[in-house]
C-alpha cells in the first residue's frame, strides 16, 4: 500500500497499468490507492467498506476477461459487468425462491444479446435489484473518475459515463405503521417483560428488556436501525422542560458520521433504562449488548431486532415488515399530526428535507391527518 505523500500533487500520479499484470491485478492496485484516498479524506470505515464491496464486482468481472487492456474498458464493458452482477443476484434469490425460474431464464437471455451497452444499455433491470444496481453504478463511476484523475497517461473514463446504463428507480409503495398499529406495538412493548415467556419461553428477562427498549426507541424517535443498536448508557441523560421530563439520547453513530440528539418522554422508557443501569456493568455498555455467559458489550445486529419486530407485528396481525416502517411512521406523525415543520423533522431523523418529501411522505402523508 502506497503512502499518502504519493497523492501530494493530486494529478497523474500513477501509470494506468503494468503490462505484466492482469486487468484484475491492475484494478486491484487502483482500488487500494482509492481506499487510501478515501481514508485520507476521512470517509467512515462503513462507507469505505461499502465502496470497496461495490467496486469488487468490476474487479471480478475483469478477472473473467483477462485479455482486455484497461484502455479498452468502455460503456459496453461496464454494462455487461452490471448485467452479469444482476444475474448473480438473481441466481442467489432463485435459491431462496424469491425469483422464479422464468425470470432467471429471461435475465440470462439478456447476456446473449450482442448490442447491450453499445448505445443506451437497453437491457432489463429486474425491479427488486434497482436500488442495488443503481448504487453499484454510482460507485463504479466514482472509482473510474478517481483513476481518470490520477493516471499518468491521462486516460479519461468520464467520457463513457453518458452511455453507462442508467438504472431508473420506480416509485414503490413502502410500508409505514399507522397510528393505531404503532400504538399496538408500543402497548405490547410496555408490558413485554411481564408476558414475554408466553411467546418466547427460551428468552431471558434481560433480552426481553433489551429488545423491547430498542423497539420503543425506533418507534418514538425515528432513528435508523444501525443507530439504535450503538446507543450507550452514557448517551442518555435526563432533561426537564416545563412540566415534562425527557431522556435526551445522543446518536453518535449517525449516517455519514453525523451526530445528533433525539428525545423521549421519560415515562415511556424509564423502567427499561433503570433496569439497564442496574444490570449492565458500566455506562460504557451498549443498550443492545449481547449476553454470553456475561455481558459482552457487543451491540446486536439490526437484523436481530428486525426479526423480533417482524415476530411482534405478525402476532398483532399487522401485515408489514422491517424497521424502516417505524421511521416512516415517526416522520408521518410528526408532520401530519404534530404539525412540526418538515425542516425540523429532517434534523430530528438526520435527513434532508428533499429526501423526507420524496421518500417518506409520498404515500403516507394523510395517515395521521
Amino acid at each position: 500500500m502506497s503512502n499518502y505523500h504519493d497523492f501530494s500533487d493530486d494529478i497523474a500520479a500513477y501509470h494506468l497499468q503494468k503490462s505484466t499484470l492482469t486487468p484484475y491485478k491492475n484494478l486491484k492496485k487502483w482500488q487500494a490507492r482509492w481506499k487510501e484516498d478515501l481514508i485520507m479524506h476521512k470517509c467512515s470505515e462503513k462507507t469505505i467498506k461499502g465502496y470497496i464491496h461495490a467496486t469488487n464486482i468490476l474487479l471480478f468481472f475483469a478477472k473473467k476477461h483477462r485479455k482486455i487492456d484497461l484502455t479498452m474498458i468502455g460503456a459496453k464493458y461496464i454494462n455487461r459487468c452490471i448485467l452479469d452482477y444482476q444475474i448473480t443476484l438473481a441466481e442467489d434469490k432463485y435459491k431462496h425462491a424469491k425469483v422464479s425460474a422464468e425470470e432467471l431464464t429471461r435475465l440470462k437471455k439478456e447476456r446473449k444479446k450482442k448490442n447491450i451497452g453499445k448505445n443506451d444499455a437497453n437491457f432489463t433491470i429486474y425491479e427488486i435489484f434497482e436500488n442495488t444496481l443503481s448504487h453499484r453504478v454510482t460507485i463504479i463511476k466514482m472509482f473510474l473518475r478517481f483513476i481518470t484523475e490520477n493516471n499518468k497517461e491521462l486516460h479519461d473514463y468520464t467520457r463513457i459515463f453518458k452511455s453507462i446504463v442508467n438504472v431508473k428507480i420506480q416509485d414503490k409503495f413502502t410500508d409505514h405503521l399507522t397510528k393505531q398499529e404503532l400504538f399496538s406495538v408500543l402497548e405490547l412493548m410496555h408490558v413485554w417483560v411481564d408476558v414475554f415467556k408466553q411467546y418466547k419461553p427460551k428468552s431471558s428477562i434481560y433480552s426481553a428488556y433489551r429488545d423491547a427498549l430498542c423497539l420503543i426507541i425506533y418507534a418514538l424517535t425515528g432513528a435508523r436501525s444501525s443507530e439504535v443498536v450503538y446507543i450507550k448508557l452514557k448517551d442518555i441523560v435526563e432533561h426537564v422542560q416545563g412540566d415534562e421530563v425527557y431522556y435526551i439520547i445522543k446518536i453518535e453513530n449517525g449516517k455519514g458520521g453525523k451526530k445528533r440528539s433525539v428525545a423521549i418522554k421519560k415515562p415511556h422508557i424509564e423502567k427499561f433504562i433503570n433496569y439497564m443501569r442496574s444490570n449492565l456493568p458500566s455506562e460504557e455498555y451498549y443498550l443492545s449488548s449481547t449476553y454470553k455467559k456475561g455481558y459482552t458489550n457487543k451491540p446486536l445486529s439490526p437484523d436481530t431486532i428486525r426479526v423480533f419486530s417482524n415476530f411482534i407485528l405478525r402476532h398483532l396481525n399487522i401485515n408489514k415488515t422491517g424497521l424502516h416502517a417505524y421511521r416512516r411512521a415517526y416522520v408521518t406523525k410528526r408532520i401530519g399530526e404534530d404539525k412540526v415543520d418538515v425542516s425540523i423533522v429532517a434534523k430530528e431523523v438526520g435527513n434532508t428535507v428533499a429526501i423526507l418529501e420524496k421518500h417518506y411522505l409520498k404515500h403516507s402523508a394523510e395517515a395521521f391527518l
